[in-house]
């Protein structure tokens, strides 16, 4: 790829690259929006006459099951229209073009490329900030509940959709300069309800689930190919008591920094380890009562969805004096953020090294 990318029609600069994953790579880009993109996801409307950077996702699809996928990905970009999810500006669907190809080459090759144009978020994912602090509890408790409260709701948007998103963690969660999440990657989402009624149906779902969803975060029925019964939305909240986790004992979730073999069982048995006083880090016993509650084994144990997200408003309201988006709660993170990072703010495309590989597949 060269200098420059053209995406329905404009010219983009490219900057530099962002991460690469699957058969995707993410591009830092710049350049000049067309009168009818699509409007950020928070409301905003970007500067038609002015260059702006952007995050763009490049999929090469050399197969229909890859091309189905980014094909649904872009879809449900395009239907989900929420502030806590991330918001698709443009897209893109052409025949891949090698320069070193005839022209009857080209015609021939199979090759399709899906091009996705994002905003970009400078502050990174959720999983960058946490890796910052360390070992030292970035957020008290009222800010853990207000950012996973975000990341909950954007993924019952998903499940309203019919759809789990299947692979939530804090480096799927990118984070506004107010601190407001919004999940990405929704190349991993799969059917709100796959019934398992056999061996074989339990080993499709273990097989895809290796593919799409990371290991340390990975709900046990999406583990067990013993499982009979039905692959649910829960898979996902599951997923979201690890990330709830992680937001207070963080940056590692509960099932890291475990080898593969380790960690399955860990998983399968759902032994959880909190630190020596669960409660060290300014999290209430409620706090981490519904962790526990949300990593059951169990499937009908766990709560669903708009259960966890009640329990969570209201012990929210029960600290509500205690922090609000921009109160003291998220004093820690700024106090905290290096000259490099408040640059990285200011100037987006320059932002690789605080991005990472958020927006690779």
């Amino acid at each position: 790829m060269g200098n420059v990318i053209k995406l329905n029609g404009n010219v983009y600069s490219i900057r530099g690259k962002l991460g690469t994953g699957g058969f995707s790579e993410v591009y830092l880009v710049e350049g000049r929006l067309c009168p009818n993109a699509h409007l950020a996801s928070d409301g905003t409307a970007y500067d038609e006459g002015n260059d702006t950077a952007y995050a763009l996702k490049v999929m090469q699809c050399d197969d229909d099951e890859q091309l189905r996928r980014a094909l649904m990905e872009v879809q449900l970009h395009r239907r989900l229209k929420h502030p806590n999810v991330l918001r698709l500006i443009e897209s893109e669907i052409r025949m891949k073009m090698t320069r070193h190809h005839t022209a009857v080459q080209n015609a021939l090759s199979k090759t399709k490329e899906v091009l996705l144009l994002f905003p970009v978020y400078p502050m990174g994912s959720l999983q960058h900030l946490l890796d910052k602090a360390r070992h030292m509890p970035l957020f008290d408790e009222s800010s853990c509940l207000h950012i996973f409260l975000g990341i909950a709701r954007g993924v019952r948007e998903i499940h309203a959709l019919g759809l789990a998103h299947r692979d939530i963690k804090p480096g799927n969660v990118l984070l506004s300069d107010t601190y407001t999440p919004v999940v990405m990657d929704l190349g991993s989402s799969a059917p709100l309800y796959v019934p398992i009624n056999s061996p074989r149906d339990a080993a499709l779902v273990v097989e895809e689930a290796a593919q799409f969803s990371s290991a340390p975060y990975r709900a046990p029925e999406l583990w067990d190919d013993s499982f009979r019964g039905t692959v649910c939305g829960k898979c996902d909240v599951w997923s979201l008591g690890c990330t709830l986790y992680a937001l207070a004992y963080g940056p590692l979730g509960p099932f890291e920094s475990r080898s593969h073999g380790v960690q399955r069982l860990a998983i399968l048995n759902g032994t959880v380890t909190f630190p020596s006083s669960a409660t060290s880090s300014g999290v209430s016993v409620a706090y981490v009562a519904l962790v526990q509650r949300m990593l059951q084994v169990n499937v009908d144990d766990r709560p669903t969805l708009d259960t966890v997200i009640a329990i969570a408003e209201k012990l929210l309201e029960t600290r509500a004096d205690d922090v609000g988006v921009t109160g003291k709660g998220f004093q820690r993170v700024q106090d905290g953020e290096t000259k490099s990072h408040q640059t990285a703010k200011r100037l987006a495309y320059r932002g690789r090294d605080v991005l990472n590989h958020a927006l690779a597949m």
